[in-house]
């Protein structure tokens, strides 16, 4: 299945490279990402991108304003990504409005246990600067709005009395929570694991837990394949 963010990158040596100028963009993107996945946002610097990418330090400038434009484009990146996984989640979830919540919550989790790198930025980046970057509000929309729409749906159909922004806020909640604790380490050891399947089964319980409260047809068993 393509992906909308780019492949992991090997190691690098330490001398100079050469590179078309449309391949130091890439390079410098999955550089920043690696950055983050070994550390976190708040060591990502242009310094440092081009050190590890073995270009001048000037380079990344040529591609990046600043590092508040890079972390724009990696959180546009994981954004339409993970709206990407979550819609092709819902469409093999079928018409039953719960699997499908149910499965939207599934592909969240999968998406920060795979793509780290894209969460962090997703979710811990200064937000103040994004109002420049009108292609990455757009994205930030994308997933809440298929949330949003699944949630409405479910509280049509099962004649639910809550709104759908409590279903929404407590679903989102649920799995981010999960992630976010997988993503930083702490759920690892009390799961005794540090095995991916690890955490996509212990969502897939919890989030069937969490839907049993929604009417006599949920709580349905989820797949996690």
């Amino acid at each position: 299945m393509p992906r909308a963010y780019p492949k992991r990158l090997s190691k690098r040596k330490s001398d100079k490279k050469s590179y078309h100028h449309g391949d130091l963009h890439r390079v410098l993107i999955g550089t920043a990402l690696q950055l983050v996945e070994e550390n976190d946002v708040a060591a990502l610097t242009l310094r440092e991108v081009a050190r590890r990418a073995g270009v001048t330090h000037a380079a990344p400038y040529h591609h990046f304003k600043n590092k508040a434009a890079l972390l724009a484009v990696l959180a546009e990146e994981g954004y339409r990504a993970l709206y990407t996984e979550q819609l092709q989640a819902a469409a093999k979830a079928g018409s039953d409005p719960i699997t499908r919540l149910q499965a939207i919550g599934l592909a969240y989790v999968r998406f920060a246990i795979h793509h780290p790198g894209h969460f962090r930025v997703m979710f811990r980046s200064d937000s103040a600067d994004w109002a420049k970057h009108p292609t990455l509000l757009e994205a930030v929309q994308l997933p809440l709005v298929l949330l949003t729409s699944t949630a409405e749906e479910t509280k049509r159909t099962r004649k639910l009395t809550a709104p759908p922004t409590e279903l929404v806020l407590s679903s989102w909640s649920m799995v981010h929570g999960l992630a976010t604790l997988w993503v930083d380490g702490p759920l690892r050891p009390i799961l005794g694991s540090s095995d991916p399947k690890a955490i996509e089964e212990l969502a897939a319980r919890v989030i069937a837990f969490w839907t049993m409260i929604l009417g006599p047809e949920e709580g349905a068993k989820t797949s996690i394949r």
